[in-house]
């Protein structure tokens, strides 16, 4: 043992004669091993007190992983740092001396590793600004995905496949990101499309429209919209317009697919074209064959000369799949007295402010006396109205009927109950987007206003219910009908 330790003695000793100077400072190799010890000692505690803190202590306190990051990083650096130079101190090692290789080496270390430096420092602000979290769902070129980890050096992505992209942290920051969760709970998927020349507008909408509600992913809140881009060569240009919850957002791919399929289907159900482009069908006249340009389009083939030239109509795409007709919202809305005045672009405000409800069988939609804050129209089922103190059903309606449009504009109290005798759906017109389509829009609260004063009869009754049960005020007070229901309108729609 004396032998060993004699030799260990000598090797020391023989390392604190290698000296390497530095101008009126010198180090020797000894010193220097000793310190690369002490690092990689300290790292390996540093690190595994760093996930002590993120993993377990901290987790408890705050969060938000990105913050527990920084603050894990900021106590277990700051600590192997504090009790490297306590270890050092107590060691004898010349300080000074190291800060002068440190310094040297870091300049020369600096030049090599400046990526490494601006990763590091563009990781940090990351984390500590948290315009980006662990979490999100990003956007960078063509990357799309999960924020799974981000670090002072590289920020990790998971893709919709499965594998993961490892970016460095100087790309998110110099660069264009888009973050579906940055200060925002929804955001606006769009669907571009194009119908035939010839497409009715209003039943282009209300399919469009039904079919985007159709879907559970997409949100009735904020409304969808159908935009109309633009008159092209072939089509006429339309954007669908719908917003789903940003937790949603991963699976974008899915939704448009499923939308997709539900306005084809919904397309050929009502004999609605998809755009495609123009063919020019060229007739050749030929006198010695007698066929000329006012030949019959059926006319299958005809001989030019020597060649052939097969001449077939162009398939109609109809021809493939004729679907039923479903109800028409617009039909329906015609239907209605008070909207029959409306032109084919009032009708589609609308139907572009409906919404789609689902009850299901024996739910109650509404109980007698309650707010007149919704009109119905019946799509798919059947519902029955009813007085429930008499226990006396009063009809019972099923698809294409409609009820609860006077409550709804005059704002009175629903005089029955209405509940679902089997599993309906509803297109719902409420009193909040109503009341935005009679404020922005003059010309149809006009037409609204001429509507209702034809039916002065049900205006009475209507008022007299009013004031039968106290609501009605002072300030809409009228003898003449027609000025009780335009001040009754101003009232509840502040027009």
């Amino acid at each position: 043992m004396n032998e060993l330790t004699k030799n260990i003695t000598n090797f020391v000793q023989s390392l604190n004669l290698i000296t390497f100077n530095f101008g009126q400072f010198s180090i020797s190799l000894y010193s220097i091993l000793q310190v690369s010890f002490y690092l990689f000692v300290i790292y390996v505690l540093t690190h595994y007190f760093n996930n002590l803190l993120k993993k377990y202590l901290l987790a408890r306190l705050i969060t938000e992983k990105g913050v527990r990051y920084i603050i894990a990083n900021l106590i277990s650096y700051s600590l192997g740092i504090f009790v490297l130079i306590i270890i050092l101190q107590a060691t004898g090692i010349n300080l000074s001396s190291l800060a002068l290789i440190g310094g040297t080496l870091g300049f020369g270390i600096g030049l090599g590793l400046q990526d490494l430096t601006r990763n590091f420092v563009s990781g940090m602000t990351l984390l500590a600004e948290q315009k980006i979290k662990i979490g999100d769902f990003i956007k960078f070129d063509n990357i799309e995905g999960y924020v799974r980890e981000i670090s002072p050096r590289a920020v990790v992505v998971r893709l919709k496949n499965g594998s993961s992209v490892i970016m460095p942290s100087s790309m998110i920051i110099e660069k264009k990101v888009t973050n579906y969760y940055y200060d925002t709970k929804v955001v606006r998927l769009t669907l571009p499309l194009g119908v035939a020349y010839g497409s009715d507008p209003v039943l282009v909408t209300e399919t469009l429209l039904l079919s985007a509600y159709s879907q559970s992913a997409i949100l009735h809140e904020p409304r969808a919209q159908v935009i109309f881009t633009n008159f092209s060569i072939s089509a006429l240009n339309l954007e669908l317009w719908v917003w789903i919850k940003t937790v949603d957002i991963g699976m974008k791919t899915e939704i448009l697919s499923a939308l997709r399929f539900a306005v084809e289907y919904n397309f050929r159900v009502n004999q609605i074209i998809i755009s495609f482009p123009q063919r020019v069908d060229v007739w050749l006249r030929n006198p010695d064959t007698g066929v000329n340009s006012s030949s019959s389009p059926s006319q299958s083939s005809m001989r030019a000369g020597q060649e052939e030239i097969s001449l077939k109509p162009a398939p109609d795409p109809l021809d493939s799949v004729r679907l039923p007709t479903t109800v028409s919202i617009r039909k329906v809305l015609q239907s209605i007295n008070y909207f029959q005045g409306l032109n084919d672009l009032e009708i589609r405000q609308l139907i572009e402010i409906g919404r789609l409800k689902n009850i299901r069988a024996g739910e109650i939609l509404f109980r007698e006396n309650d707010p007149g804050d919704a009109m119905y129209i019946i799509i798919s089922g059947e519902v029955e109205v009813y007085i429930e103190k008499l226990e006396k059903v009063l009809a019972n309606l099923g698809v294409g009927s409609f009820f609860g449009e006077l409550a709804m504009m005059l704002g009175t109290p629903r005089t029955a109950s209405v509940r679902a005798l089997q599993n309906s759906l509803l297109f719902a017109i409420k009193h909040p987007h109503f009341e935005h389509l009679l404020q922005t829009n003059v010309q149809f609260r006009e037409t609204i206003i001429n509507a209702l004063s034809e039916h002065q009869e049900e205006l009475r009754q209507r008022k007299q219910e009013l004031a039968d049960k106290g609501l009605l005020t002072e300030a809409e007070e009228d003898p003449n009908i027609v000025n009780w229901m335009r001040k009754r309108l101003q009232m509840i729609f502040g027009f």
